[in-house]
Parts: C-alpha cells; structure tokens; sequence
C-alpha cells in the first residue's frame, strides 16, 4: 500500500495560511534559495541539503515563521513539502534464484569494481554477512536499519551486488564498487529531501549508476531538478516503474521523468508481473518474483534472508548491469549505456515495445555485446529552462551558434517515451537572420522556433502568440525548414526545438530513438519590399 503525496505549488503561490496548508502535515520544508536567504534560513534551523542546487531542509514550525518574509523578499524560488515516497515492494512469495540463468548473468565473468554504483533506499545492515567482509562498500552517511519497515535497502542492495561468499545470495555484479546512502536516517520512512540529498552525494562520486527503488504518484518538483541535474553531472539513473498495474498504472515518479531507465517486472515465463505498472516509460525488465534478498539482522532473527518481489527488486538488476557494462566501457558516457540496456533487452510477451515490459528482458551477455549509438548531446535538454543560464541545470548550455561562429549542427535524437522534445538554443547577431533546418534519419521529427523571451515551449495563449516564430510538420524524413530574422537592435539568443512527431504514435518504436540532424546558418535579413 502506498501513500499519496501531495507535492508543491512554486513559492509564489505560498503566503501565510497557504503556505501553512502545504507545510503542516510534513516534518518539515524544503526550499530552493536564491542568494541572501541563507543567513534567516540558518537561523531558523534550516540545513543546506544540497550544492548542486542549493536546496535547505527547514522544520516547518521554523518555516512557517521565516518563509513567508523570504517570499514577499523574492529570496525562494520554490518550497514543497518535505513529503515520504513509497518503496515499490509487493507481497513475497516463496521460489528459488530462478532469476540468474534468466538474465544471463551467470553466462560471462564480471569485472572488478569500476563506475560507481549508488543504492539511494532506506539504510543497509553492513553488520549482514553480505556486506560485513565485502570490498568496495562505502556507505556515504550513517546507515539505520532500527525502523519496522527497514529492510528494504539491504534487500534492495543484496539484489545489486551481494559478494560471491559461499553463503545466502549472490547478486548481479558481486564486485561492484558499491556506494550506499540512507534515506531514511530516523527510522521513519524516506524523504524527498532525503533523496535529494543521496542525488547530491552521487553527483559528487563523478559518472556512475544511481538505482531508485522508490517513488511517487505525485510529482515533486525539486525531485524533478534534481534528477535533470543529476543527469546533466554523468550519472545514469534507473528507476522502479512501481506495482500499480492493478490500479490502474498511475504515473510514477521519478520512473516518468524523461532519461530514466524505468524498470518493469516479470515472473519465471517472462510474462509480466500482475502488479508491474505500465506506462510509455517503462524501458526494459526484469525478474521481480520470488527474489531471494538479505534482510537486516535485527528484523528477522535468526533468519537473515527472505523473499521478495516488486519492481524494487527489478530495479537494482537493471541498475548492476548497466554498471556492469560501463565499467567494462568506461570510454560510454550515461547516454550511450542507457542506450544499450534498451537495445539488448530481449523480445519478451509481445513483439516490439509494450508499456509492462518495455523493450524486453534484462540480457547481460546481450548488452555487453551490444554496439554503443553515438552520445545523445547536450541532454537533459526538454525546455528553455534547462538552456538558460540559473535556469533549471545552474548551467547554461552551449549555443549552436555565436559571435565568429555563423554555422553550427548537432546529430541527436528523440523518443517517444523519455525524450519526445530537445530544445536548443542559437545566437542571431542584430540585423541578421537564421536559417534552421531539422533533417530526420529515421522516423518522423517537426520542427518549431521560439523567440528570446520564451519561458517554455509549451506556452499557450498569449505568451506563445508573442513567443512562437513558425513550426514546420513536414511527414516521414522530410527536411522541415524555417527563418527567423532578429529585427531587435541587439544580438539575441533563440530557440529551436525538435519534436518527435505525432504521426510516429502508430508506427514501431525503435529502442535507439529517432535520429535526426538539426543545422543552423546565420545569414543576411531580408531587405523590406519597396513600393
């Protein structure tokens, strides 16, 4: 059973009795700063949670005293609650390690530790005679597994990478290089905070693996950024889809948030699990049933082994393979590996992609033989805002074109599922004019141009009547072409965006995307019709 979350609204919309609304049931707030607020956030309690965007966790009694001023002051950009997320675990039933032959991953010889690899879940029992005497295990903060419901990390890491020992389980990359973080350091249950905080701490461990056996129906949005911060730093992220399918397949997040390998179930005949969700996220699975894990100690004396199932348990095989076959490639970049889980997963249920099961099943000799695709530039990039400089990434990203530099090109591709939409930006001098030019290799992609002041391109009404500079939605792999002239009295930053394209909903989804070339020249405006 898990909880709903009620996730936040921007802080613009939280003044007094709403922001008491939104704040009261949790613990406490969090916040994402803008310079000057640090000095009042501190002194009412509050904790810098996180560098890469600078998010401060506050006890909301504090909050609800402070924030209201920092508000009105325009020192928040945004405050949620610091909500619980579910962990996707669904009732045990009894079996054997069924699961080892079936994704192969006995059938090659995995390599010492390499790229790191980081189970964000509630805290491990390193006392456990999995992880007692293991090498390369490193927890990043104090690991707990004092709460009645605290055994899901330790099952969740003992699936990824429990030691070859000679006793209990073995899991699917033994000789990872191991990194764990708490979630849930009070016992209590995990946190978006929390979670923010174990992204931060992966951030900093360089490119690597991040396994996210937990979730919500609701979206929050500081999740939201950090996970398209998290990306944008090297780090690959896998994610349960969740066990919802009886539910009917809710949206799950960060499962559907754009460049997360989602990870569905399936049981011994490859048929999908009864409880998996299913969604156009769901990129690839594997075995969730009947999953022999390592429990903590304390809670299941004298036995220290149980079994599971849930996408929880999917999740970490995906995640220690995908670890597995970059730390064999370390030349890949996150793009390329999340590329080559997808393409080597092997045809399972139905033919091509479906919503349980993605692209297929788990094969690890597969993915290791598996060509990388070439990397998928400058991503996460769905909007203006994760282009701009301080918008969503605090980075800005390089422009197509700029002052000496009048031609620029980038080979990407789209999705339909975790990448629909890339948005880029390009430099137009004043007087000047651009000429873009979208090329699809396969599929279909349009084509659309935004002007300088577009806050997103998914505007509607009268900013996207200002901001909309022409759409071109030619079918199939015809070239869509546009011009755009700056007839401001300075240079200006554009946007142009590629879509993967509605007409594609009918046809085959290829695990490796849509190709397709976008170019941009600058060349000279069109002089004024005389009369």
């Amino acid at each position: 059973m898990f909880g709903a979350l009620a996730f936040a609204v921007p802080s613009t919309a939280l003044a007094g009795s709403a922001l008491a609304r939104q704040l009261a049931p949790y613990r406490a707030g969090l916040v994402l700063a803008k310079p000057g607020s640090g000095p009042a956030l501190r002194k009412a309690g509050g904790i810098k949670i996180a560098s890469a965007l600078p998010i401060w966790r506050v006890p909301t009694r504090s909050a609800l005293k402070v924030l209201p001023e920092l508000v009105r002051s325009d020192l928040v950009s945004q405050v949620t609650a610091d909500q619980p997320l579910s962990t996707f675990q669904a009732p045990p039933q009894e079996g054997t390690d069924w699961w080892i032959p079936y994704i192969h991953s006995d059938g090659a010889i995995p390599p010492g530790p390499g790229k790191p690899l980081t189970i964000i879940d509630t805290g491990v029992d390193l006392t456990h005679e999995e992880f007692a005497g293991r090498p390369a295990t490193t927890p990043l903060n104090r690991q707990s597994t004092s709460g009645t419901n605290e055994e899901h990390g330790t099952a969740v890491a003992s699936v990824a990478a429990a030691p070859r020992n000679g006793v209990g389980v073995v899991g699917v990359y033994p000789q990872a290089n191991l990194y764990l973080w708490d979630a849930s350091p009070t016992g209590l249950g995990i946190t978006a905070g929390d979670v923010i905080h174990g992204l931060d701490a992966a951030i900093r461990l360089g490119p690597g693996v991040v396994n996210l056996s937990l979730g919500s129906e609701i979206r929050n949005p500081l999740i939201d950024r950090m996970v398209a911060v998290t990306q944008a730093a090297g780090v690959l992220i896998v994610a349960a889809a969740g066990n919802s399918r009886q539910n009917g397949n809710p949206a799950e997040y960060p499962a559907s948030l754009p460049h997360v390998l989602t990870v569905g179930s399936l049981d011994s005949n490859g048929m999908p699990s009864f409880f998996t969700s299913g969604s156009p996220h769901v990129d690839l699975s594997a075995p969730g049933e009947r999953i022999w894990v390592a429990v903590p100690t304390s809670l299941h004396p004298p036995e220290n082994y149980d079994q599971f199932a849930g996408t929880s348990f999917a999740s970490p095989m995906v995640a220690a393979a995908a670890d597995w076959v970059w730390s064999v490639r370390p030349e890949l970049d996150a793009s390329q590996v999340f590329d080559i889980m997808r393409a080597s997963a092997q045809d399972t249920w139905t033919p091509g992609f479906d919503p349980y099961s993605g692209f297929g099943r788990l094969d690890i000799p597969a993915a290791l033989a598996t060509a990388p695709q070439p990397q998928d530039p400058q991503e996460p990039n769905e909007d203006v805002s994760y282009l701009k400089p301080g918008g969503i990434l605090h980075r800005a990203a390089a422009p197509l074109t700029f002052a000496g530099h009048k031609n620029g090109s980038i080979a990407a591709r789209l999705d339909r599922g975790d990448d629909p939409r890339d948005v880029y930006r390009f430099w137009i001098p004043r007087g000047k004019a651009a000429s873009v030019a979208l090329q699809p290799i396969e599929g279909d992609a349009d084509l659309a141009l935004w002007g300088s002041k577009t806050t997103s391109v998914l505007e509607t009404g009268r900013a996207r009547k200002r901001d909309s500079r022409g759409i071109s939605e030619r079918s199939g792999t015809k070239r869509d072409r546009l011009r755009v002239q700056n007839t401001s009295g300075r240079g200006a930053y554009l946007y142009a965006e590629a879509t993967y394209a509605a007409g594609n909903a009918n046809s085959s989804r290829h695990a490796a995307g849509n190709r397709y070339v976008l170019s941009v020249s600058i060349v000279n405006a069109k002089k004024p019709a005389r009369h």
